[in-house]
């Protein structure tokens, strides 16, 4: 398997740009809105080490040997049960445009994969919900940015075997609206870092919802 260097060109059409990913301590390229929405979706995921994007592998299509440039290669965590894999993030939009053709590259591509004992998945937009993903965005600032934490001790105390909603949490800390927006901060720090939890799919996250301790 090689890596290629990834030349975003400006497009009309799609978005494109740089994700600043933690996990990878480098900025990577994608090519659709879809692509940088699967990005942000592995760095919230545990069973992720790492991931580049741009991966290529032979094939054989059509009776002839091709190179295939996947979206992406994920590596997994050596206590993952999945094995590392190549992703192709497609709108189902152009999946259904050329129905016949995709059946027929991804049969080939997964007869290769197998060969390299690689997982092979189609990451599309149906596999999230808008809800999920702008709490993923929202939690993400926390992680690339740095923030107060003097009251991360505190906010952990008053969730000891009981969950409370984070407006709760901060009012009963301090009054002080300078303190408030501080401990807000806090608390959805300790989210993003998977201190705390809550639910980031049912709706989007906001002071009135209940966190509780990761056990």
């Amino acid at each position: 398997m090689q890596f290629t260097q990834r030349k975003l060109k400006k497009n009309y059409r799609s978005i494109t740009g740089y994700f600043p990913s933690v996990k990878n301590n480098i900025s990577i390229g994608f090519e659709s809105k879809l692509e940088k929405t699967f990005f942000l979706m592995l760095e919230f995921d545990d069973d992720v080490l790492a991931y580049q994007e741009q991966p290529q592998i032979k094939i054989v299509l059509d009776g002839r040997k091709k190179t295939y440039s996947a979206d992406c290669f994920i590596k997994r965590v050596d206590s993952s049960i999945l094995r590392d894999t190549l992703v192709e993030v497609k709108y189902t939009s152009e999946l259904e445009k050329e129905k016949e053709y995709f059946e027929k590259k991804f049969k080939a591509i997964r007869q290769a994969t197998d060969e390299l004992d690689l997982g092979f998945i189609i990451f599309t937009e149906e596999d999230y919900s808008d809800d999920y993903i702008s709490n993923l965005d929202f939690l993400y600032r926390y992680i690339t940015q740095a923030r107060e934490k003097a009251y991360d001790a505190k906010i952990k105390t008053l969730l000891k075997d009981k969950k409370l909603s984070a407006k709760d949490i901060a009012e009963q800390i301090s009054e002080s609206p300078t303190e408030l927006m501080l401990i807000s901060n806090a608390i959805w720090g300790l989210v993003a870092d998977k201190q705390l939890s809550t639910d980031l799919h049912s709706s989007q996250v906001d002071m009135n919802s209940k966190v509780e301790v990761v056990n």
